[in-house]
């Protein structure tokens, strides 16, 4: 079983807090946000989205194109994608928001996958 902690992400400021999910020590988001620093033709993309982020942590609301709920009909814990360009950030809405990870527009199905089978197992620890 892993082991999931969540840990607030300092550039994000407002009444919304933001948290990251580390799972066993590693923390998906980060990596995502250090690849597209390291390759550098998207990180004015990256800058969006944390701009996103801290509209939607002061409780601005963002068109669908920039913010929008994708959380599948009969499901409790809501579910959101924030845009910005080709990259993505899920989350899930639990205390505040949670990320689970980022990814680019091309992986886009993979990544929805791979985003809820972590909020599942996340969840399901909680019990």
């Amino acid at each position: 079983m892993n082991r999931f902690a969540l840990e607030d992400i300092q550039e994000v400021k407002g009444q919304i807090k933001f948290k990251k999910l580390v799972i066993d020590g590693f923390c998906q988001y980060d990596e995502f946000c250090r690849q597209i620093e390291s390759d550098g033709n998207l990180k004015k993309q990256l800058v969006g989205i944390l701009a996103n982020m801290n509209q939607v942590a002061q409780m601005n609301r963002l068109p669908k194109e920039k913010f929008r709920d994708i959380t599948p009909q009969k499901q409790q814990v809501k579910e959101f994608e924030i845009k910005k360009g080709d990259l993505r950030v899920y989350l899930i809405k639990e205390q505040g928001h949670i990320v689970i990870l980022g990814g680019k527009k091309g992986s886009q199905n993979e990544d929805v996958k791979q985003f809820r089978s972590i909020k599942q197992r996340y969840l399901e620890s909680k019990k």
